[in-house]
């Protein structure tokens, strides 16, 4: 979901374990002291870091998810809050401290995916969409009814809302233009700049016969100052964060095994499609409560790129789920991140707290797992948490792996 700014007290009870984990990621003395890091280890990473510097805010790390840490020459300025759609589309502007700059790399025409029809295939959530997106303002406030914001940040705003002849349930997100990173795409035979976030999710759009994990796109509104996206909404759902946060002790291994073993499959199907998150966190799995078996779903790609066998630079994603090699080489690889990611979130579900507080943490320090897990849990989680990249699993091995067997 879109970045959120930490406006919750940390007295809030039901917060407070995991405030626990968000000191400043930028203070490695005490930390550094109990690792025993060196020096020169410290000064590394400022290194490293000084040049890259972002402008973060230091929220709950299952609460207030920290969205697009877009890289630029100088920090950049988070946009002023965007209006709700149908408020209308007056000029809104965008502040920043330096032109921005896309650290993404843009595709040829041949790499971008094929346009396909934009709606979802699922009898049950989907209509007829336009084959070309709509620019209007109008046609939108006719299709689609907006009610209470699920979410906002510097970036976007999502709303709950529904359609107008069907009444199904949607969420809207609205993206202010000047966020909005365009690759080439055909559409309709017309070869256009299309938004990244639209591209990746046409891309992991299910076929006829298929279902998804990814929450799909519906609709899309390509308006002067703002891009709508028109997604589908599971009812009844919550976040994992919120499906972990509401519980007054941390989740039971054989609770976590159900949802991490659907995470794992997710996102084999994720890459699979040649799509790479970028931000696997709590607050961007949902879970869909209608069953006794929880249901896992993927939302938020707007730090996503397409996957390539490259070393990514990009700084996108979130700074606490970050992986060390990120901090110690300023560099990173897709399957390796989403694997780190992967255990991040599980050692959350299972001690209600993150693994690491900063970057020094997470370069240097060790989790400290509790007691009662399995053997073969333990395993899979500290598999998922090692230092080196190239020592970590993949996820076809980690689906394979006796805890999930």
């Amino acid at each position: 979901m879109p970045e959120e700014s930490l406006s919750r007290s940390s007295s809030e009870p039901e917060l407070e374990l995991w405030l626990s984990a968000t000191s400043d990621c930028d203070t490695h003395t005490d930390t550094s002291m109990e690792l025993g890091v060196t020096t020169n280890d410290i000064r590394k990473l400022e290194e490293i870091e000084e040049p890259r510097k972002r402008s973060r805010e230091i929220q709950s790390p299952l609460e207030g998810p920290s969205h697009q840490d877009r890289s630029s020459d100088k920090p950049r300025k988070r946009s002023r809050k965007t209006q709700r759609p149908s408020e209308g589309s007056s000029q809104r502007d965008c502040f920043s401290e330096a032109p921005r700059k896309s650290s993404r790399k843009t595709l040829s025409p041949s790499e971008g995916p094929s346009h396909q029809a934009l709606s979802s295939d699922r009898p049950s959530t989907s209509s007829p969409a336009n084959a070309v997106p709509s620019n209007s303002m109008a046609a939108f406030e006719a299709k689609y009814r907006v009610h209470e914001i699920l979410g906002e940040g510097g970036f976007s705003v999502v709303f709950s809302g529904e359609r107008k002849d069907d009444n199904l349930p949607v969420a809207i997100k609205e993206i202010l233009q000047c966020n909005v990173d365009r690759i080439p795409m055909l559409l309709d035979g017309n070869m256009t700049m299309v938004p990244l976030e639209v591209a990746l999710l046409l891309r992991l759009k299910p076929a006829e016969s298929e279902t998804s994990a990814v929450v799909t796109l519906l609709d899309w509104y390509d308006l002067d100052n703002s891009l709508i996206l028109v997604l589908e909404r599971p009812v009844p759902c919550m976040t994992l964060s919120d499906y972990v946060n509401r519980r007054q002790f941390p989740m039971q291994e054989h609770e976590t095994k159900i949802i991490i073993k659907q995470l794992v499959d997710s996102l084999i199907e994720i890459h699979s499609k040649e799509v790479f998150h970028r931000d696997i966190k709590t607050d961007n799995i949902l879970i869909e409560t209608a069953s006794d078996v929880p249901c896992v779903r993927i939302i938020d790609f707007g730090c996503g790129t397409f996957l390539s066998g490259q070393t990514y630079t990009d700084e996108e994603g979130t700074y606490i789920y970050a992986p060390p090699e990120m901090f110690i080489d300023g560099m990173y690889q897709a399957e390796p991140l989403t694997v780190w990611q992967l255990g991040v979130v599980m050692f959350g579900m299972l001690h209600r707290r993150l693994p690491f507080r900063g970057s020094i943490e997470i370069a240097y320090g060790e989790p400290d797992i509790g007691d009662g897990l399995s053997v073969d849990c333990q395993n899979f989680l500290l598999s998922c948490l090692v230092k080196a990249k190239e020592a970590r699993p993949t996820l076809d091995m980690l689906k394979n792996h006796p805890w999930l067997m």
